[in-house]
Order: C-alpha cells, then structure tokens, then sequence
C-alpha cells in the first residue's frame, strides 16, 4: 500500500520549491520599486499590519501600552507615527508580552524594522522546520509555500508561531521543559494554543506543563515591569473591541479574507450563530480526536502533525498569514513519510493542496495602503484536508504495525529510489 514516485526526488522538491522562491523574489522586487511595498514611492510608510504593529511598539517603548487597548487613542497614535490616512486598525489585540519580542524592532527606521523581522523570523522558521524534517528539501517547499509568501508580504507574525509551536513540538519527546519555554512563549498569540494542553493532559506532560506555566507567569511579571500593570487591565477590553469588529460584522463584509470556518459560513452568507456553531463543532472535533491521538500508541511524528494542524483549525480567527504555519505538521508529516514511505494518493493530495494554495495568489485584495491577497478561505480547506491526511496516515499506521522500513527492505529500497532517505541518512 505504499506507493512513491520520482516527482518527490529530494533534488525535484528543491528544483521546484527554489523557482517558485525566486518567482516570489522577483515579485516583491518589483513591487519595492514601484512603491508599493515596504515604502510609497514618497518614501512614506505604507499602512499594514506591519505599521500597526511598529507604531504600537513604538508607543510601548515610550510606556504607553495601556492606551494601546483604547480604540480611539490607538487610532491617534497611528495617525501620529505612520502619517494621516484613509484607515487605521483600531484596536490592538495582543497581550503586552508580545511587546518583550517586538518592542527592540522599534527602534530601528520603518524599513529596516520591516525587513530585520520578516527575515530574523524567517529564519528561526526554517531552522525550526528543517529540524523537525531533519531533510534539506523542506527549506525549499518551505520558501515555496504561499503561506510563507502571505507572512513575508506583510512582515506578520506567522513565522513567530511556526517558530514557538514548531520548536515546542520539536522539543517535547527528549526535553520537555524546554519544550514548555516555548508554550508559555506562545501565550503571545493564545489562538494557536487552544489545543496545547489538550495534548499534554492527554500524554500526561506533567514537566512540560508546570515549566509552560512558570514561562507564561514569568513573561507576565517581565512585561508588567517593562510597561506597567495598566497593560493587562487594558487587554480584556482590546480583546472584546477586537471580537466585535470582527466577528458579528456586516455579512457583505469580505470574510474570505478569514481562513477559518466560522470565515468560511460568514462567506457562504451564513449568520453569524451558525458561524460560531459551526466553528464550535469543528474546534470540538478537533479536541476530541488531538485528546484520542495523543493517548494512543501513534508515532510521535503523526501526534505532533495532528496537533500542529489542529492548532490551525481550532482557531475562529487566523488570517493567510496566520498560516505559515502550515508547515509544522507538513515538516512533521514529511519526517514519517521519510521512516515509513508515501502512502498510496498521498503525494496527489500534496501536490493538489499546494495547487489550491498558489491560485489564490491571482486574486487582489483591495483594502487601502497596498497590496493584499488570501481573499479566499482556501486556507480553511487546506488545514482540513491536511489533517484528514494525518488521521488517515495514522488510521494505517494502526492497522498495519508492522509496515516499516525496518520490517520491509524492498520498501526501503522503493523509498531511496523515490529520494526519501532514510533518517539515520
């Protein structure tokens, strides 16, 4: 039942993932030049998350992060850093912890912030997720993804999560505690740890879940005393501002941008309690099958894959960017296929949700200050479908145990000729 072909020779992966990087490269060139991107032709800023983040980090650095979470001097701060203009975020949704990693990125100049983050986080992804494959021909499919180009476009924080839930999984078999640092760092963005210690509980990581709690209280404290308990006070409401701008809008809002499931419905004209219920069904499921998973005897790969993928999923509120990080259970994923072969339909699906993710990048956004993309849910069903793979890789797994490389030498053989080495090469 294993099936593998020279389309994923590690060499092809490379050729591949390299030319659609450089592709990528080209396009963010021109676009720098035509002022579009980074900088207007003026040299001025141009408005992006990027800039709500700069100029929210820039207040931070001054000790003003408790007015960050009041709309309407959050707004004035903006105008007052970036320069009038049509549209500014109006609130600001992220705890003050996030400011303990953003915060030294301030005090460069715009541009240099806006390039020193999106490749300082492009990196720590990339060793992140070629450790976890521990294969050289991830680094190009990762620079290939459409996801990572979204990030990169933006400068968002995508890169950070891969990093911090990437790193966390990677750690937790051998070093638990140092897999819990990287939880409790990513209590920065609290979406993608819903699912976290569902799986924890479930593998009773008791180390693991005492050193994310000890991380998370001690980041707490640190940012307390870098900018003021009057931050934390300020955060329930920034939250509850962010909710209400985004979830009970308008339904002829352009809620393909939000690749979710509760964006999803909202984009097939559904209310918004079906969208809640909807994504509530889904995130439930979810829960239920990471806490089933992460009980059984699954290898550890497939359990890391589920969670990572699940994360994605669970999320009501996670943007094109958001999914870079898509490749944490691709990463992990690739490394038992590596082990234990492509199964039959496997690489077709891949290819397929790959397809599915780059013809999006065609369609144009059209907020005010640039350039946008992923205004579509494609993301939501890629996740989806990901994660089906996973649980059916995993659902073999179980009714096949002694299918491996160790117990099939011609399997073995297949794989090498495929360019999927094993890991011990």
């Amino acid at each position: 039942m294993v099936a593998t072909s020279g389309l994923f020779r590690a060499s092809r992966l490379q050729l591949y993932g390299y030319t659609v990087a450089a592709i990528y490269v080209l396009f963010l060139v021109s676009v720098y030049r035509a002022g579009t991107w980074i900088l207007d032709t003026k040299g001025a800023p141009i408005y992006t998350d990027f800039a709500c983040a700069w100029a929210a980090a820039l207040q931070a650095i001054h000790g003003q992060v408790a007015l960050l979470y009041d709309p309407a001097k959050f707004v004035e701060m903006q105008a007052a850093v970036i320069g009038p203009g049509e549209y500014f975020y109006p609130n600001w949704p992220y705890p003050p912890t996030f400011f303990l990693i953003f915060a030294p990125f301030a005090v460069l100049h715009y541009s240099q912030a806006f390039l020193a983050w999106d490749v300082l986080t492009l990196l720590a992804g990339l060793v992140v997720v070629c450790s976890i494959a521990q294969h050289p021909a991830v680094i190009a499919v990762f620079l290939a993804s459409p996801f990572t180009f979204w990030n990169f476009l933006a400068a968002h924080n995508g890169f950070l999560t891969v990093s911090l839930l990437g790193g966390s999984l990677l750690f937790l078999e051998r070093r638990p505690l140092l897999a819990g640092v990287f939880i409790g760092c990513l209590t920065c963005k609290p979406q993608f740890g819903v699912l976290v210690p569902v799986a924890l509980l479930a593998a009773r990581e008791w180390r693991t879940i005492v050193s994310a709690a000890i991380t998370a209280a001690l980041l707490s404290g640190a940012a307390v005393a870098a900018f003021g308990a009057g931050a934390w006070t300020g955060l329930p409401r920034g939250f509850v501002a962010q909710a209400r701008l985004n979830f009970p809008a308008d339904p002829a809002s352009n809620w393909g941008y939000l690749q979710t499931t509760y964006g999803l419905i909202r984009l097939l004209h559904g209310s918004a309690a079906l969208a809640w219920l909807g994504q509530a069904v889904v995130t439930s499921t979810i829960a239920v099958v990471v806490w089933l998973v992460w009980r059984s005897n699954a290898r550890y790969p497939l359990k890391a894959a589920t969670l990572s993928a699940g994360a994605v999923i669970a999320s009501p509120y996670a943007f094109a960017y958001d999914l870079a990080a898509i490749a944490i259970p691709v990463a992990f994923l690739a490394r038992d296929q590596i082990s234990f072969g492509l199964l039959k339909g496997e690489q077709t699906i891949a290819v397929a949700l790959f397809g599915a993710a780059l013809a999006v990048l065609i369609i144009f956004g059209d907020r005010p200050g640039g350039i946008t993309f992923g205004s579509m849910p494609v993301g939501t069903i890629v996740a989806v479908t990901l994660f089906g793979l996973i649980c059916h890789r995993i659902l073999f797994a179980g009714r096949h145990p002694s299918v491996s490389h160790q117990d099939n030498p011609r399997q073995t053989a297949m794989a090498g000729r495929a360019g999927i080495p094993s890991l011990a090469g």
